[in-house]
């Protein structure tokens, strides 16, 4: 009698030992799906949050004098810079001039691309809802125009200050019709770093993105860039890429360049 009474509390124990290891083996099933399906929807959500952008060597070819040619120089997300040229005699295909008031600019120095001009009539019109007053002072430049202000920056300024803020002729990217330098009446449509402590410099720095546009040169990517601050030359590439440089902090070297 107490042998079966034994048994019969042995089998008990085990009983509730095999229900307690189910039961935590369940639970690790669980939790081990569970993290299987963060992990799924964080990869998902990075793939939303990340656009492709070009590949840098994909999209340019060597040229005779040693720079790189882009291939894709009519893209919103051309990577035009000190090492990437474009080819020689381009001229985009679609200038148009943006209905943006001039406050004393010429319109013919605010040509750009007709997307461009668009997103640059919404971010005028958005800035002016918010009381801040900018002037589009400087848009598409042709090879032409900007080897005139190249050479006389190396004349009036010397070479150095020149290569740290002009670009060389056909690595220029107003060249594109993509950039613009944007400044203020209040500001006197003077293009210095000064202008990005301003209350114009500091929106448009804050909503640019939200445009479509960056600002190129920020004052923290100067060795990314090789360019100093600037913080008046906006540069037009989407909303959808624009917001995410914004808000990882990157330019576009930092996401198409393998340097």
């Amino acid at each position: 009698m107490n042998r079966a009474k034994s048994n019969k509390k042995r089998y008990l124990v085990l009983g509730i030992i095999v229900l307690i290891g189910l039961a935590l083996a369940f639970s690790m099933k669980e939790k081990m799906f569970n993290t299987n399906s963060e992990q799924k929807n964080s990869n998902q959500e990075v793939k939303e949050t990340s656009p492709l952008f070009p590949n840098y060597e994909e999209t340019a070819v060597e040229a005779e004098d040693g720079l790189l040619e882009v291939t894709n120089e009519q893209s919103n997300l051309v990577l035009v810079n000190k090492d990437r040229k474009l080819p020689d005699g381009y001229e985009p295909p679609d200038l148009t001039y943006p209905i943006v008031p001039l406050h004393g600019v010429s319109k013919d120095k605010t040509l750009m691309r007709k997307e461009a001009a668009k997103a640059l009539e919404k971010l005028f019109e958005a800035a002016e809802a918010d009381s801040i007053v900018l002037t589009p002072v400087s848009a598409y430049r042709s090879f032409d125009r900007q080897q005139s202000l190249y050479n006389f920056y190396i004349q009036s300024h010397g070479e150095e200050w020149t290569k740290a803020y002009s670009a060389y002729p056909g690595t220029s990217e107003h060249q594109t019709g993509l950039s613009i330098d944007v400044s203020s009446p209040n500001f006197g449509n003077m293009l210095e770093k000064e202008f990005g402590e301003t209350k114009e410099g500091t929106w448009l720095a804050d909503h640019a993105h939200e445009y479509g546009y960056i600002i190129r040169y920020p004052e923290d990517k100067v060795e990314k860039t090789e360019y100093n601050y600037e913080p008046w030359h906006i540069r037009y590439i989407g909303v959808k890429h624009a917001t995410y440089l914004y808000e990882n902090d990157l330019v576009l070297e930092e996401v198409m360049s393998p340097k």
